[in-house]
């Protein structure tokens, strides 16, 4: 059952950045710069946790709850450091900053629905 998870959630981040990498293509010929750039930190995100979920996979040994905990482990202390960055944007008055920040904690915020739902089908 694990090995149906991990390829569902393999394609699930294929496809999301695949969408950001033509997005920010589409953004890119219509020149909305600052919109394309914003897909390519969604597609970072989704990559990081991609990578993570290989990480996971790779210390585990196979193991679906120390795979979940792992992932989920991450998935809470990178975004804590978006958090911290998007308050501090915040104090400064730093608009883009913090629409930076908090596009990177949507994304993360749907990473972690996406994992749910596909590892918790498992129980």
């Amino acid at each position: 059952m694990i090995e149906q998870n991990l390829s569902k959630l393999s394609c699930y981040f294929e496809e999301q950045i695949a969408m950001c990498g033509q997005r920010t293509a589409e953004l890119l010929a219509d020149a909305r710069t600052d919109e394309a750039n914003f897909e390519k930190i969604k597609a970072n995100v989704y990559d990081i946790f991609r990578t993570i979920l290989s990480v996971a996979v790779k210390s585990s040994k196979g193991d679906p709850v120390t795979v979940r905990r792992f992932f989920l482990q991450k998935a809470e202390q990178i975004p804590s450091n978006w958090m911290a960055a998007f308050e501090a944007a915040k104090q400064h008055n730093d608009v883009i900053k913090m629409q930076i920040e908090q596009i990177k904690l949507d994304t993360i915020h749907e990473i972690k629905e996406t994992f749910a739902n596909i590892w918790e089908g498992e129980a």
